[in-house]
Order: C-alpha cells, then structure tokens, then sequence
C-alpha cells in the first residue's frame, strides 16, 4: 500500500485512532514510531509501546513522497504493507 492510498483512506477517520500490526489474532502490537529506509515507510512495532495515534502518524509523514509504500519491520527485513481494518476503536495494520 502507498503512503497517498493509505492517507485518501483514512481522511474522514477519526483522527485520534491509535495505530496497530495485527501479528494474528491473538497478537496485536501498537506501532511505535515511523522510519523512512530505502524509500520505504517502515512502520516499527513494539510489544510494550504506547500506539502512535493517525494524527500522530499524519504529522510525522506529511513531507514524504505519497507514492512511498508502506512496510513493518519484520526480520529480516521490512515486508510490505497492503491494507489495513478497523476493530474496537483501533486501526490495525496486516
């Protein structure tokens, strides 16, 4: 998913949603923080962080490329992103 589908999709959302990687079911990991490697987006999650919020994640992004694609780092490295769901007041990226 590139940064401009992911940004047009997600415009009339309420902006304080945190943001989320859905590992499985039963693992969910609050996106931490946001790196840009290699033009890629890399979205980095933790175990034990506090989720950035979409307003968050809009401020950080604002001045990168909208056809830069989304990824979450994963060993050994970066996999790339391709959609994202709502489910109870959190967005979750898989």
């Amino acid at each position: 998913m590139r940064l401009i589908d992911f940004n047009l999709s997600t415009a009339d959302l309420q902006q304080t949603l945190p943001l989320y990687w859905e590992l499985t079911t039963n693992q969910i990991w609050p996106i931490q923080r946001v790196t840009l490697v290699d033009h890629q987006l890399v979205l980095v999650a933790s175990k034990s962080a506090l989720p950035l919020t979409l307003d968050q994640f809009n401020a950080r992004t604002r001045q990168i490329d909208g056809q830069t694609q989304l990824c979450i780092q994963t060993p050994p490295r970066p996999r790339r992103l391709f959609g994202y769901r709502l489910s109870q007041q959190r967005l979750l990226f898989g």
